[in-house]
């Protein structure tokens, strides 16, 4: 499970040998494109930010997340970003990569990030739902830890949507795939509305208070 650690610091050192140091990287990040429906859910997480507290969990890296939430105009929208430390080196010409945390405890997540223990940090608050969206294997973990009321939103065609297919009889929480994350506004409106998902929320059936919890 350390084998894409390693692939990605491999790639790093091989984009120095090539040239490609922090400002061909960052032109490259800021090519990318939302995903499609992206920009209004943005715009939704904007208009309720107030009720919403809205955390990253990603096995990327804090530069390229730093440069793509600045790029999209969306680093205000974020509470707080947990993904594996890189820095440059004197020259700007080497991206360093560190491991998130060292995970000894779960054996279905990678060795530097167990998404759960994120997760239950955050349950720990007191919110009427918490929404986890994701696309890939190692969001598996956290999402069958999400309780009734809460809400998980896999990518349709990725990972994530295969492997809950798979462990039909291990989810507790509602789950709502999507290929246009627009089309997830609605339901997000329905949990502000409403405080829960379907018939019971996290913290019992009371209207929503305080945050909800929404992770991506």
């Amino acid at each position: 499970k350390q084998w894409y650690q390693r692939r990605v610091r491999g790639i790093f050192v091989e984009f120095e040998k090539a040239g490609i140091g922090r400002e061909e990287m960052a032109t490259c990040l800021r090519e990318m494109k939302l995903t499609t429906g992206m920009t209004k859910l943005w715009e939704f997480v904007r208009l309720y930010k107030r009720r919403l507290k809205v955390i990253v969990a990603s096995d990327s890296n804090s530069w390229f997340i730093e440069v793509l939430l600045a790029h999209f105009q969306i680093k205000d929208l974020v509470d707080e970003v947990h993904t594996n430390p890189a820095s440059w080196n004197q020259n700007n010409t080497l991206l360093k990569l560190e491991g998130y945390s060292d995970n000894t405890t779960c054996k279905k997540c990678p060795v530097n990030m167990c998404k759960s223990e994120i997760v239950d940090k955050q349950g720990e608050g007191t919110y009427s739902c918490l929404v986890y969206l994701g696309d890939g294997s190692n969001d598996l973990c956290p999402v069958l830890r999400l309780n009734s009321g809460d809400l998980a939103c896999p990518r349709e065609q990725y990972r994530l949507s295969r492997l809950l297919r798979m462990k039909q009889d291990e989810i507790r929480c509602t789950v709502v795939p999507w290929s246009d994350a627009g089309n997830l506004v609605p339901i997000l409106h329905n949990v502000i509305k409403n405080g829960r998902m379907r018939h019971q929320g996290r913290r019992g059936s009371s209207p929503i208070s305080d945050d909800d919890f929404m992770m991506r």
